[in-house]
Formats: C-alpha cells, sequence, structure tokens
C-alpha cells in the first residue's frame, strides 16, 4: 500500500465524524421521526408553519429530482439523521467532555503549538493551500473542519501524555534508535499517472510528446484513483520513501524539475512520473528535538485516544437522553 493510501484510511477515519458535523447545521433533530412520510394532497403545503405532519415550508422544499420524482429538504434530512445521528451526538460529547477535562485540568493547546502541527500536515504538500484542497477533494473536510480536527486531536494528546512518565534517558535514547524521523531530509515533489498496461502507457506517453496537459491526461485515464482527481499530484515525498519501489525513486532522483519518465511497473499496473520540486528540510536540534521526541515517546506509550474519549465521557457522565 502507498504512503498516500495510508494516509487517506486514517485521515478518513478522522473525517468522517469532521464531516457528519457539517449535518448538524442543516439538520433539525426530529425525536419522533423514525422515517419520512409522504404528505397527503391536502396537507397545509403553503403555509409557512409545520403541517400536520411537523413538517415546515422550508422542508417541504425540494431538495434534488429524479425523473418527475422529487426528494424534499425534510426528507435529506431525516436520512441523514438516521444514518449519522448517533455518531454526530457522540462527537459532540466526546468534544464536550474533553473541553471539561482541560478546562479543570488547566490544559490548553497554545497558538504555536498548532503552528507546528499545521507546518507536519502540510509539508507533503506544495503549499498550504494545495493541502486544504487536497483534503476537501479527497475527504470533503473544509479548511475550518481540518484546522478544528487538528486542535481537537492535539487537545486529546495533551490531555493523554498528563498521564505518561518519559525521562531523559528514555529521550535520550529514543532520538539515537530514530535518527531518520528527526534529522534533514531529501524530498521530491511528484505528479504521476498510472495505466493498466504497457501498450496503454505508451499511448499516454505519445499523448504528452505531442503537447497533452499532464494533469488533464491523468485525471481522465489515471487508475490510480486516489491521485486521478488531483491531476496525478503524490505530493511531497521522501526520496527513500518506503511506500514506494527503488525504481520509481531512483528514477525520480535522476530526472530535473519539469521532466518525465516511464513507463515503470508499480503494483497497479505502469506508471508515468514527472519532477515537479525537490527539497531538502533542516532536521530538529536542540529542545526543539528533544520536545518532539518526548511527545511522540509518549504517544507511544499511551492508551488509544478513543479509548481517551470514552474514559472522559465515562467521567462526565456522557449520556443520550431518551427520545419523548
Amino acid at each position: 500500500m502507498r504512503r498516500n493510501e495510508v494516509l487517506k484510511s486514517v485521515v478518513i477515519l478522522q473525517a468522517v465524524c469532521m464531516v457528519v458535523l457539517s449535518v448538524v447545521v442543516i439538520v433539525k433533530i426530529w425525536p419522533e421521526h423514525d422515517g419520512y412520510k409522504e404528505m397527503p394532497p391536502e396537507s397545509n403545503q403553503g403555509g409557512e408553519g409545520p403541517d400536520s405532519f411537523g413538517q415546515t415550508a422550508e422542508g417541504r422544499k425540494p431538495a434534488a429530482q429524479v425523473g418527475d420524482q422529487t426528494i424534499s429538504r425534510a426528507e435529506w434530512q431525516a436520512a441523514l439523521y438516521k444514518l449519522h445521528g448517533d455518531q454526530v451526538l457522540r462527537l459532540l460529547m466526546a468534544h464536550k467532555a474533553a473541553e471539561m477535562e482541560a478546562a479543570a485540568a488547566e490544559v490548553s493547546v497554545l497558538p504555536e503549538e498548532e503552528r507546528r502541527e499545521l507546518e507536519k500536515l502540510i509539508s507533503g504538500y506544495g503549499s498550504e493551500q494545495q493541502y486544504y484542497e487536497m483534503m476537501e477533494q479527497q475527504v470533503g473536510m473544509s479548511k475550518e473542519q481540518v484546522l478544528e480536527d487538528m486542535r481537537y486531536r492535539l487537545l486529546l494528546e495533551k490531555l493523554a501524555l498528563r498521564e505518561v512518565d518519559v525521562t531523559n534517558a528514555e529521550v535520550d535514547s529514543y532520538i539515537d534508535q530514530h535518527p531518520e524521523a528527526f534529522g534533514p531530509r531529501s524530498r521530491i515533489h511528484l505528479h504521476w499517472m498510472v495505466a493498466e498496461s504497457l501498450s496503454e502507457a505508451d499511448s499516454l506517453l505519445n499523448l504528452l510528446a505531442a503537447g497533452g496537459d499532464f494533469a488533464e491526461l491523468a485525471r481522465t485515464y489515471s487508475v490510480d484513483s486516489f491521485t486521478a482527481g488531483v491531476g496525478g499530484d503524490l505530493g511531497m515525498i521522501d526520496d527513500h520513501d518506503p511506500f514506494y519501489s527503488d525504481e520509481l525513486l531512483d528514477t525520480a532522483r535522476r530526472l530535473q524539475i519539469g521532466e518525465m519518465a516511464g513507463p515503470i511497473e508499480v503494483d497497479q499496473g505502469y506508471a508515468i512520473i514527472r519532477l515537479v520540486a525537490r527539497e531538502t528540510t533542516n532536521g530538529l536540534s536542540g529542545e526543539a528535538l528533544r520536545e518532539e521526541a518526548r511527545k511522540q515517546l509518549g504517544l507511544e506509550k499511551i492508551e488509544s485516544l478513543s479509548s481517551l474519549e470514552e474514559r472522559l465521557l465515562s467521567k462526565y457522565a456522557a449520556a443520550v437522553l431518551p427520545r419523548e
């Protein structure tokens, strides 16, 4: 599995709840609403107030049309509530419990901690804006949702790390054992497109040689569903990234900016790559290095963050109230 696919699976798990949060903005929770009931012709469809089924004029407005049939906003919202209502409610309770615990423990996420975390998140992309665009396109998260998810995760980590004791000796040992995590890194920014067969890859090379646009061809023909929608953009990757084949990375390292190469055999077929940029990042040093190592070591020792959420929900007696 490639690095981006690993990241996607992790991010989607976080994103599901954040995307569902947007449902709260448009869904009015109806405790009595277990399904949508078709309105009879004689119901109050013209008035502003609720009809005999409790639906307002706004709820009766169509949200979609299929042939000569329409789906009302009320029907749409009821389906969203039925599918995601429990997830949304649990997430809201977990956020509230974490906020209460943080207030009681006088724990908060500092602006500089947010900045450092955001720098790590966007490090694999050409720019901060490109990162937000990728998150929007791939997992449906807006910039605001991305930042809210980041802040909540940082807060949970700080709450969890309060209970972990990490000695200076352990920090020294961790740094010695993981030099690749903290030292300078050479990275490359690649675009690619993947064809199922060698002949299809050769045809794509011919189109590129004739002046075809790389991003447009990737969107149209690449079989890599994760990157096709963004023109084959892989973002910044380490030039020795273990999730990519040695042949692909060796080829990429030899390219000049803007040059293309391929076909290169990969798991999904045959890839054509283009080098967009390369950079060398400085490693951490001094107290920043020790702080990051202490955090990473502590996170390896703690229970899962989801387990912490469950403990906090129990501690603050979070409960779903009965529906009237």
